[in-house]
């Protein structure tokens, strides 16, 4: 083995003297004085020349002295020596900022590592503390201050690696010598020295070895009828796109347009559609949604490295409008992938007489309009007086006060789906849905929710199924 040395027992011996540290006395005058600590196993060079090289020359007090008194190997702790445990580290990727010239993380996986641990030698570490006071008040103020710590131990740590496993330990007051000199004392004038004796069990550990994966993450198959070449001139390319996230350029991106999928987006949802091989009408069936395809599996299939809230999926909406989602995969289902979509992507509302929002989508049979206040608009999920509905139900008790008897005593009437407003003395229809065939967008203020009309029906303006073409992958 080659020569190592990382000072571990040296670590142990320095949080010992930090727990020895910061303590004080108060003099007759009442002035706090912190008594020093220092390594009692000095050398001869540094005690001549604390000595000042004559013998007449005595330690000044009060301090404290501390070092290792004894370390005997541990047979109880004992484990297999030839156990290895292994660690996969993944670190996150930095990037300089080009205005602070800061060193930031990004979210995206940087370098990755194994690290090899292997199994540490168990030892029992004594440590002795010694009071050196000048007098008996001294003595009694550090012992006191000190043994109220230890009931019966404390716990140190010598490093804050957080794969260490060594690095936590325990020190633990286990005997005491009150008084160093002998009673009755003699014509000597020896320091009063108080010992403290404390063990430790620690660990001994060898070099871990530090390893860079090198691991095969990605089988790349083409399963496209290209013309022969490299892969940039197949059904996907590289590409450098803007990334708003990390607020950079993004050195190169994968972009895929899978063929054999339709992308159905339900409540933030995306799912694959096995695409029908017959070409028939793609409309979703029960069948469909139940054989789902597995994302996992389709994105192993091309280059590029899938990054959780940095790779987009992006959706071409009839009217040529394109919607980008941030894209990261369920953990507890490989069938669903979240969309965190972009809101500067999604349409414009449609203006209509003035603004593009509704207040809510009620039921006018059930909903009691006494609360509305001058320009509520409301979307109408059923007929209000219509001959359509039931004769018990054409007077919608709800809405007698307001609308059914205007001042021409006339009767409101509007159908499902339509967009009506209180004027402040009569209800309106601001959106005809029996003559409105342009697509229509307006946002729910109560819930965020956006909704379109495309001529026959209200759906989420972002929520439907996605022909192949329709939607692609930015890796």
């Amino acid at each position: 083995m080659d020569h190592f040395y990382d000072g571990q027992v040296r670590r142990y011996l320095t949080q010992f003297m930090r727990l020895m540290s910061n303590f004080s006395y108060k003099d007759a005058k009442g002035n706090l004085t912190e008594v020093p600590v220092r390594y009692g196993d000095m050398s001869r060079q540094v005690g001549a020349i604390l000595k000042k090289n004559s013998e007449n020359i005595i330690q000044s007090a009060p301090f404290i002295a501390c070092y290792i008194k004894d370390m005997q190997f541990d047979r109880s702790r004992l484990a297999d020596p030839t156990f290895v445990s292994k660690v996969n580290i993944r670190e996150r990727n930095t990037w300089v900022n080009p205005d602070t010239q800061q060193v930031e993380y990004i979210n995206e996986q940087g370098e990755n590592y194994t690290v090899e641990r292997l199994m540490p030698t168990p030892y029992i570490a004594t440590f002795q503390a010694d009071i050196w006071t000048t007098n008996t008040e001294q003595k009694l103020q550090l012992w006191e201050q000190i043994v109220v710590l230890f009931n019966p131990s404390l716990e140190i740590q010598t490093t804050n690696n957080f794969i260490d496993w060594t690095s936590l330990s325990v020190v633990e007051l286990t005997s005491q010598q009150f008084e160093s000199r002998s009673i009755p004392q003699g014509l000597e004038s020896d320091i009063s020295i108080c010992t403290l004796t404390f063990t430790a069990p620690i660990w001994i550990t060898p070099p871990a070895k530090v390893r860079q994966l090198g691991i095969i993450t990605k089988i790349i198959a083409n399963i496209y009828d290209d013309q022969p070449g490299n892969v940039g001139s197949g059904a996907y390319k590289d590409v450098g796109l803007y990334d708003t996230f990390a607020g950079r350029v993004a050195s190169s991106r994968t972009v895929v347009t899978p063929s054999n999928y339709n992308l159905l987006i339900l409540n933030n949802i995306g799912t694959l559609i096995p695409k029908r091989s017959d070409n028939s009408d793609n409309a979703v069936s029960n069948a469909d949604v139940t054989n789902k395809g597995n994302w996992r599996s389709l994105l192993d299939l091309y280059p590029g490295e899938f990054k959780a809230g940095l790779s987009q999926l992006r959706v071409t909406k009839n009217d040529g409008n394109e919607l980008v989602a941030y894209i990261s995969l369920n953990p507890t289902d490989d069938n669903s992938m979240h969309l965190d979509i972009d809101s500067d992507t999604i349409p414009t509302n449609t203006i209509i007489q003035s603004r593009g929002t509704i207040d809510a989508i009620i039921n006018p049979i059930k909903f009691d309009p006494i609360s509305a206040s001058n320009n509520s608009r409301y979307l109408i999920l059923d007929d209000i007086n219509t001959a359509s509905i039931d004769p018990e139900t054409i007077r919608p008790t709800a809405w007698k006060k307001y609308g059914l008897e205007s001042l021409d005593q006339t009767r409101f009437i509007a159908h499902a789906n339509d967009i009506i407003s209180w004027t402040g003395t009569q209800w309106v229809i601001i959106f005809n849905s029996l003559t409105s065939t342009e697509d229509t967008y307006i946002t729910n203020s109560y819930t965020g929710i956006q909704y379109k009309w495309d001529g026959e029906q209200w759906s989420k303006s972002v929520e439907g199924v996605y022909e192949p073409g329709d939607w692609r992958l930015i890796l």
